[in-house]
This record gives C-alpha cells, sequence and structure tokens, in this order.
C-alpha cells in the first residue's frame, strides 16, 4: 500500500461517527469565525449577469422536465450574456432568501451541507456575444449573480486549449474551500465537500441540458494543471481552493472524445497576470490535518487511458447530457408538463417530514428508475462507475410492505452482494416490481426508528417515506488511485442531486443526510471489510412547512 493510499483510508476511518464517540469535530460552533459564504475577487472587473423574476420563471413552460432528459430534441442555445446567464442562474445562484427573527440567509440552487458552499464555480471561454471580447477566465459570484474577470488571454491559447472539442464549447471549472465545511463540521467536512461537489456537478448538467447543451467530466486532467487554468495555484492557508475538476460544455448532438485540454496552452496560462484578490472570509481558523492530509493524498495527476475496475469487457466510455431512451417506461402524463426551470428553482432541502403521508408506487418505481446510470445519462458525466447501491429504508410507500430493501443500479451483482451479506436476509422482489428494475426485500419490518437511528437519530428519516442509503463499492475503484476517494462521493452527490429534482417534480422534497452511523450499517448488513462503504445518506417524504419563517426572492428586480 502507498503512502498516498493510506492516508486516503486512514482518513476515511477516522472520519466514521460511531455508536460510541463521533468522528473529531468542533466542541462547539464559534459563530465570530464563521466563513463567509460568498467568495470574491476585490479589484476584478465584475461582469452583470441576467436575472429572471418568479413570475418569469413560472411562466417559462419550455423545456419541461422531461425534455431535459433529451437535449439533442431541444436544439442548442446560441452562446451569448442570456444562455451564459442562464446558465449560472439555473445552476449556481441564489434561489431564495429566508428570515426567522433577526437572522437572514440564502439558498442556492446548489444544495451544500449546513449551507456552508465550500464549492467555487470558474467560467474559461473563448469569446462571448455582449459578454466577453476576449477568451477569458471568470470566477463565478453568486451573492450578485455576475463574473468577476479575473484573466483574459489570446485566441491563439484559446485554439490551442479547446482543440478537440466541439465548436461551440466552453470550461466550467470547479474548487473546494474546505474551511467552509469543517468550521461546523470538524474532520468529516472533506466527505461533505465531496459531497456538494457532486451535487454541483449535476446542477450544472441539468442547467445545461434545458439549454440543449452536454457536459463531460475531463477526468484525465491533473489537479494542478487544473489549477493553473483556473489561477488558483500556489495557494496557502486554511482558505485556499483546492482545485477539483474541470468540465466541459458543448451543444448537445455533437460529440466530445477528449478527457482533457490541450496541455499545450499551459505554459501561456503561466505567464498571465490575474486580477483581483479573494476576500478574506474568517478572522481566525482551526486547522484539521487530517484534511490536509486528506486532500494532499487526492491530487490527482495527468492520465491519458481509460481504467477497467474488474477483468472483463471494457466498459463503454460515456458522456454526459440527460438523454437516451427509457426503454420499457411509460412517463406519466403529469411529469411532460412540469417546467424544468420550476423544478431546479423550487428546489428546498426538506426540514421536517410530515409521517402521515404515503408515496405511490408509480413515483416510487419512476425515481428508482432514474437512478440507473444505463438509463440516464446525467451519471455519464462520470466515466467510471456505477459503484453505488441504494440500500432503502422503505417507509410509507403504498403497496410496498415496511422494511428494508436494495435496489441495484448495476446488473449482475445480487450473488455477489449475497454473498457477502447476512445469509438471513430474504432477497424477494415484490410482486409489483416492473421486470427492469432489481429491487429486493431483505428484512420485512417496520424500521422507521432504526432508519433514524443509523442517521444520528434524524427524525425526517423515520418520517420520510423512504431513506436511501449509498452502498458504495470501495476498496475495488481505490485501486485506480487515491484520487478516486472524492469520485466516489461526487457520484453520491449526483444520485442525491438527481433525488432532490424528481422528489420535487413529483410533489415531494428530499434532503441529503450526511451525518450517520458507517460502520453499525455495515454491521447490521453483515458487511466486513471495506469492500463496500456507506458513504450518503437521503429521505424523500412529504414536508412539514416550516413555521416562523418568511421567504423573499433571490434578487430584486
Amino acid at each position: 500500500m502507498n503512502a498516498e493510499l493510506e492516508a486516503v483510508l486512514s482518513y476515511h476511518q477516522a472520519s466514521k461517527h460511531g455508536f460510541k464517540a463521533y468522528a473529531s469535530g468542533p466542541r462547539f460552533l464559534e459563530m465570530e469565525i464563521k466563513p463567509d459564504p460568498f467568495l470574491n475577487y476585490r479589484g476584478a472587473p465584475v461582469i452583470k449577469l441576467d436575472t429572471w423574476s418568479e413570475e418569469d420563471i413560472k411562466s417559462e413552460h419550455f423545456p419541461t422536465y422531461e425534455q431535459a432528459f433529451c437535449p439533442e430534441k431541444l436544439g442548442p442555445s446560441g452562446l451569448n450574456l442570456n444562455s451564459i446567464s442562464q446558465l449560472f442562474f439555473d445552476s449556481f445562484a441564489l434561489s431564495v432568501w429566508k428570515k426567522a427573527g433577526n437572522s437572514q440567509w440564502a439558498l442556492r440552487i446548489n444544495p451544500s451541507s449546513g449551507n456552508l458552499h465550500p464549492t467555487e464555480v470558474y467560467l474559461i471561454s473563448g469569446p462571448v456575444q455582449e459578454l466577453l471580447e476576449r477568451p477569458s477566465v471568470c470566477h463565478y459570484a453568486s451573492l450578485p449573480h455576475a463574473l468577476e474577470l479575473r484573466t483574459e488571454f489570446s485566441r491563439e491559447t484559446w485554439e490551442k486549449l479547446s482543440s478537440g472539442f466541439p465548436e461551440g464549447t466552453f470550461f466550467i471549472g470547479l474548487t473546494s474551500i474546505y474551511w467552509r465545511a469543517a468550521w461546523k463540521y470538524g474532520i468529516r467536512a472533506f466527505r461533505y465537500a465531496n459531497h456538494d461537489l457532486g451535487h454541483a456537478i449535476a446542477a450544472l448538467t441539468f442547467a445545461a441540458a434545458g439549454l440543449g447543451w452536454r457536459t463531460g467530466l475531463l477526468v484525465d486532467m491533473a489537479s494542478e494543471d487544473i489549477a493553473k487554468l483556473l489561477g488558483v495555484s500556489g495557494r496557502r492557508g486554511p482558505e485556499k481552493e483546492d482545485p477539483a475538476c474541470l468540465l466541459a460544455v458543448y451543444p448537445a448532438g455533437k460529440e466530445c472524445l477528449s478527457d482533457k485540454v490541450s496541455l499545450s496552452a499551459l505554459s501561456d496560462f503561466e505567464k498571465l497576470s490575474w486580477n483581483g484578490v479573494p476576500n478574506r472570509l474568517s478572522p481566525a481558523h482551526v486547522e484539521w490535518i487530517d484534511i490536509e492530509k486528506a486532500a494532499s493524498a487526492t491530487r490527482k495527476g495527468e492520465t491519458d487511458h481509460f481504467y477497467e475496475i474488474k477483468p472483463g469487457p471494457r466498459p463503454e466510455r460515456r458522456f454526459s447530457g440527460l438523454s437516451r431512451t427509457v426503454y420499457g417506461h411509460r412517463t406519466h402524463p403529469d411529469l411532460e408538463t412540469v417546467p424544468l426551470r420550476g423544478v431546479i428553482h423550487r428546489r428546498r432541502s426538506a426540514i421536517e417530514m410530515d409521517n402521515s403521508a404515503y408515496m405511490d408506487e408509480e413515483s416510487f418505481y419512476g425515481m428508482l428508475r432514474r437512478t440507473l446510470p444505463y438509463k440516464n445519462p446525467v451519471f455519464n458525466t462520470l466515466a467510471f462507475g456505477p459503484f453505488a447501491h441504494l440500500l432503502l429504508f422503505v417507509n410509507r410507500i403504498k403497496g410496498l410492505l415496511p422494511g428494508l430493501y436494495i435496489f441495484l443500479r448495476k446488473p449482475g451483482e445480487k450473488e455477489e452482494l449475497k454473498a457477502r451479506f447476512r445469509s438471513d436476509f430474504l432477497w424477494e422482489k415484490p410482486e409489483s416490481c416492473p421486470y427492469d428494475l432489481e429491487l429486493y426485500m431483505l428484512v420485512e419490518e417496520t424500521l422507521y426508528d432504526f432508519a433514524a437511528q443509523l442517521s444520528c437519530a434524524q427524525r425526517k428519516a423515520a418520517d420520510a417515506c423512504f431513506t436511501a442509503c449509498m452502498l458504495s463499492e470501495f476498496e475495488e475503484p481505490l485501486k485506480i488511485g487515491p484520487w478516486m476517494y472524492p469520485y466516489l462521493f461526487w457520484e453520491c452527490g449526483i444520485l442525491g442531486q438527481l433525488l432532490y429534482l424528481e422528489a420535487e417534480a413529483r410533489g415531494f422534497r428530499g434532503c441529503g443526510i450526511g451525518c450517520f452511523f458507517d460502520d453499525p450499517l455495515h454491521e447490521t448488513l453483515g458487511l466486513k471489510g471495506l469492500e463496500y462503504q456507506d458513504l450518503y445518506h437521503f429521505v424523500v417524504g412529504s414536508p412539514l412547512q416550516e413555521i416562523g419563517v418568511a421567504t423573499f426572492p433571490a434578487y430584486k428586480e
């Protein structure tokens, strides 16, 4: 075992919650050093983007939520001020302001653990009509909904950078500031920040699909090369931005076969002058050495080939865009009229669930079907996998007995999992389950309270219609490299974002749960070792109305 992999496994074990003790965290929240959730580059030129009122979003019925799963039929939007504004407005902008008593806070389109938002977003693009006269790198500032111009570069450099990509391509870069999450969550913050990145990737993919665009993760990019392209290389200290990933956004219907930008342009970026200085987020900090070690160990070097996870046929190489026919499935007519942008902007995290509400079977099976990677290419943003199956506490689904179930997202895994789980599990497929879904009941029993207990005693896990625990392959993917560790959390975050939008579209509401008891759940299943690990929980149900909380539009008209 190399030192990097050893550091990753050490972090993973140290960041687990258990019944006897939680993972290391702050003893209390020091509000005077709470990080500013909004980063801005002081001194950088600011380019305001277009905004839309709530009435505008509600009145726009095109595209519908269902149409977003086939962006080729929508036709690609032109690259201009309006389309770039809409992309950011529908993926990373503020969604609403809330106020309770003397406290006021903003929510965003992309969710974040504790609403702390460690993820920062950058645009790398050639000239854009009415927006950018020259090729540029910009930081997106969600509070004013604006781009901060960090640098401009030559058209020759842009040609080198974008060679091999379809015409009309631009790039989105994501970084993480771990301190923002560590302030509240301590050592476990590295996990949560990577959940957030998965949510951000999916939020971008849905917003792009509504514009007739696809997204693709440039998986062969090295971390340091991404840092150079985004202008964050060489940062030090607790508020530094760690480079996470770079995604290509390009017209649907075109083919993108590259997993990295041309590195011949990198030397040009090293000579650029960068505008602006990042604002200080906290007056003081608490150091979390384990997070620093995990971040260092998972920094990725350049790769130029496609890895296989297990012996067998070479996996199909996939690129994203919410498209592909879902065979054997008829969309519910109501979903065909639900506006995509309404679903995106309406998404919230449920604070409490109504434990008298039930979900119909059609909605339940429809949501499960959406999580299948080969039937929903939102997951094709990721070049590897799927790795995560859904362990389900079914609490209140009409027509289904309450109990513990497992939904397999990869075909042919039943016998392998069956051999590793407890021998007394039932493994019975419900009679009502569609033929193309691998859903199996493991235990027939009312397990509301146990579901809550495993999710750090959060009642919403008991009161929801169902609670999903994302049980991921773990040891095998890490053989590719330690940099796959955050990648596993990205897949779970993408799953979470899809469940958020599916719930909203079907009249329910979801909530991600990052606090759960890892090994007690593994022991419940009879799992030993690190072959599979529980990486994220998510609940879906009917929300209770928040009392004493007022809401206001995200942006003044």
